[in-house]
């Protein structure tokens, strides 16, 4: 991301002639699982497994040191097991073999469930799947669900994996791009999928300071809204985006004015982008070409249900450490769009509260903010 270069290429896991997308293509699960966690997860699941993993290893919490009861999951994801259904209707059509038992992983919310599994966690498990936002709600919704006490511990995030369905469907759509994905470029013309999972170690401010860990960055908000205006195309007036981010800044108590960043939902897409552009008008006003705006899609593709936690990530890691990613593939700015669009290097500087926003079909919109802790409030 700091690099501003796009990781998408041709699709390679799968027969997808002429398709690009940002696929893993180093991941080494028998490197990275034990054999017999290999053996029994699917690919998304393996995902989810090994960044939940990174996750509470750079938290530092050791599920074995705190009540496992208190620790729950919540991961967005909006094909789930895809790619076994894909395996399950060749097998059925062809001669090859198939355990049906396989199909047990089929289910959206079963990566959800295996995970939990995997980590040995009895706390509630929740799949959202409200489409390309899901991933931004999951981790809206670990916050809620600690402020209401429901447990201690959240691991939040989602996981996607490409497979023949979501890439021939938006094929379908016309949504993806024969050339470069350029959010907010003035030739922008479709998007790329990617895939992969981000996961976030989400805890009570008490249960943090328990175990003697002083966390650098605070979810402070969150928020949803709906356009009800289309299944696929965003409302244009970006109308229930701005519901959203408002709703986000409201519930962490804080206004516009005490933004430094914006993660943008960013798809490359006509419509999408000029969407975006008039909500974060709506809501900065005056003040939007101040704004410093990073979209990652260019670098990594469109990773749907994965993609808000992505972002999240980089947005926690511009809190820490005062460098924000340029937007790879953009280098026409569209005319007249008044963002302040970080393009070309990397911008370095304060960044103290970060806003996230993603939109999905059916016109749902989510927003978090995330903010950094002040080192008298760490220490206290």
């Amino acid at each position: 991301l700091l690099s501003g270069v796009s990781a998408l290429g041709p699709v390679r896991g799968f027969e997808a002639p002429g398709a690009i997308a940002g696929e893993v293509r180093d991941f080494d699960a028998e490197r990275a699982l034990d054999p017999r966690a290999e053996g029994r997860l699917d690919r998304i699941a393996q995902f989810a497994l090994v960044a939940a993993r990174e996750g509470l290893r750079a938290a530092g919490l050791d599920l074995d040191r705190v009540d496992r009861g208190r620790v729950g999951v919540v991961l967005g994801t909006t094909l789930g097991g895809m790619r076994i259904g894909e395996e399950y209707l060749r097998a059925r059509h062809g001669s090859a073999a198939f355990s049906a038992r396989r199909l047990l992983q089929f289910p959206y919310y079963a990566v959800a469930n295996r995970l939990a599994r995997e980590l040995g966690v009895g706390g509630p498990v929740v799949s959202p799947a409200i489409a390309c936002a899901s991933g931004t709600q999951a981790v809206g919704m670990a916050l809620d669900l600690i402020r209401r006490g429901q447990a201690d511990v959240f691991i939040a995030g989602g996981a996607e994996t490409l497979c023949d369905f979501v890439v021939t469907g938006f094929n379908c759509l016309r949504a993806t791009t024969a050339g470069t994905v350029r959010p907010f470029d003035a030739r922008r013309d479709g998007l790329q999928l990617g895939e992969g999972a981000a996961v976030l170690v989400v805890e009570s401010e008490a249960h943090a300071r328990a175990r003697g860990f002083g966390a650098e960055v605070e979810i402070a908000g969150t928020g949803l809204s709906g356009d009800a205006s289309h299944m696929t195309a965003p409302a244009r007036d970006g109308a229930g985006a701005a519901r959203a981010m408002r709703a986000a800044l409201a519930d962490a108590g804080l206004t516009p004015a005490d933004v430094d960043l914006v993660s943008a939902h960013g798809t490359g897409t006509v419509y999408n982008d000029a969407m975006e552009i008039a909500a974060l008008g709506a809501v900065f006003g005056e003040r939007t070409p101040l704004v410093p705006v990073s979209a990652v899609k260019g670098a990594i593709g469109h990773t749907l249900g994965a993609a808000g936690a992505f972002e999240a990530i980089l947005c926690a890691r511009a809190l820490v450490e005062g460098v924000i990613p340029p937007s790879a593939g953009c280098e026409e700015l569209e005319p007249g769009c008044g963002l302040d669009l970080v393009r070309g290097a990397p911008r370095r500087g304060e960044v103290g509260v970060a806003l996230s926003t993603s939109s999905a079909f059916a016109g749902n919109n989510a927003a978090i903010v995330l903010r950094r802790r002040r080192r008298e409030r760490r220490e206290r």
